[in-house]
């Protein structure tokens, strides 16, 4: 009888690490705590909790307790700065979700890249990329009006965007300006990607030019560092 309880509790148990009950780095209650919840005595809660520990599923720090073991899943590489292409082979389920949409007045910095005049308008709209019901990353992109007539709501939801945009607009894209920097994730991208404020986060700002170099567009993507990396070939010519 003993042995169905134990073996029934960590059936419980596990069931919520894999349902994100208990969601990874989660504190599991004390052994007295699922004693009293569940109605079975210490030794049953440590015959269940050691079977987590030898799955995997939990790790126990003397003098802290007992947490859900975090997983590290397999970083999505970005093969030479190609987002979109990146994503369709290696994260194909993943969806793009379009957060806002409107006509502002952009910041001074944005305008300058963009070659605004003082008070000139752009479109402005957030995008946040999500997989698995885990926010990945977000972008935020600012576009002239005079190359964004034609953008409807579902074309700025594709992850091909900037091919579709292409061809929808009287636009010929040359050239992109590229900066990525590690930085902290601060209040407001902590929010969108779902991570504590000041955690590590992948920050890459693109300037796009056209064929007559002209700025078209600024997007400011922002990825979790846990989830990307970066990868890049590049060709060395003959040093001598």
């Amino acid at each position: 009888m003993q042995m169905v309880t134990y073996q029934r509790l960590y059936n419980i148990l596990r069931e919520k690490i894999w349902n994100k009950a208990y969601v990874p780095g989660t504190k599991l209650p004390t052994e007295r705590e699922l004693c009293d919840e569940y109605g079975v005595s210490r030794i049953t809660v440590r015959h269940a909790l050691m079977l987590l520990e030898e799955q995997g599923l939990i790790e126990r720090m003397q003098g802290r307790g007992t947490f859900v073991k975090a997983s590290k899943p397999k970083k999505i590489a970005i093969m030479d700065y190609a987002y979109s292409k990146s994503m369709k082979q290696e994260s194909p389920d993943t969806m793009r979700k379009l957060i806002t949409r409107s006509v502002i007045v952009p910041p001074r910095d944005i305008a300058v890249s963009l070659s605004l005049l003082q008070n000139e308008e752009c479109l402005y709209f957030e995008r946040l990329d999500i997989n698995s019901g885990e926010n990945l990353a977000f972008d935020q992109v600012y576009i002239p009006l005079e190359f964004s007539k034609s953008l409807k709501d579902e074309l700025l939801t594709r992850i091909d965007f900037l091919s579709i945009w292409e061809k929808d607009e009287p636009v010929k894209l040359s050239f992109v300006k590229e900066a990525i920097e590690a930085i902290a994730a601060d209040d407001f991208s902590a929010k969108r990607l779902s991570v504590p404020i000041g955690s590590p986060i992948l920050m890459d700002t693109e300037i796009v030019f056209d064929k007559e170099e002209r700025p078209v567009a600024v997007f400011i993507s922002r990825y979790r560092y846990d989830r990307f990396k970066m990868v890049s070939t590049y060709f060395l010519g003959n040093s001598g």
